[in-house]
């Protein structure tokens, strides 16, 4: 999944070409330290919380079932999760993930869009909402609810 970064006009670091956008227009840009990777996906770790990784990272992560992974649509349609379908469990007509899901952004069109500010910040709110504990085999194990 590659990511492409614009910068608006105001030089904030967003995913759209927006006039006069507000979010973000006095933050520095990280995208101007030479350092810093272009491509990048973002990563949940139930339990570990958010990563931004390069996209090779996020590939070693998943490593052989990256083009065979099933994708979610969460937090009120915004966010997709891919995820390694043996990472799910269901209790209670409730779906948990217990492994590691790439996410990215759904754009007003349904179309999946390049993360920016407002995917970390969207995602970081769906994981501190959706994040437990689910039993197995008497072993308490960090899960984040698929709704």
């Amino acid at each position: 999944m590659m990511m492409n970064f614009k910068k608006n006009q105001n030089n904030a670091v967003c995913s759209m070409d927006c006039k006069d956008c507000p979010n973000g227009a006095s933050q520095p840009n990280p995208m101007d330290d030479p350092k810093f990777e272009k491509s990048i996906a973002m990563v949940i770790l139930p339990g570990d919380g958010v990563e931004l990784l390069t996209e090779s990272g996020s590939r070693d992560i998943f490593e052989d079932v990256y083009d065979e992974m099933e994708a979610d649509l969460v937090a009120d349609g915004e966010l997709l999760l891919h995820y390694d379908k043996s990472d799910v469990i269901e209790t209670d007509r409730t779906r948990y993930l217990l492994g590691a899901a790439e996410v990215s952004e759904i754009d007003q069109n349904g179309n999946e869009c390049s993360i920016n500010l407002f995917t970390l910040e969207r995602t970081i709110d769906y994981v501190n909402e959706n994040l437990t504990v689910v039993s197995i085999g008497g072993e308490l194990v960090p899960a984040l609810r698929l709704i």
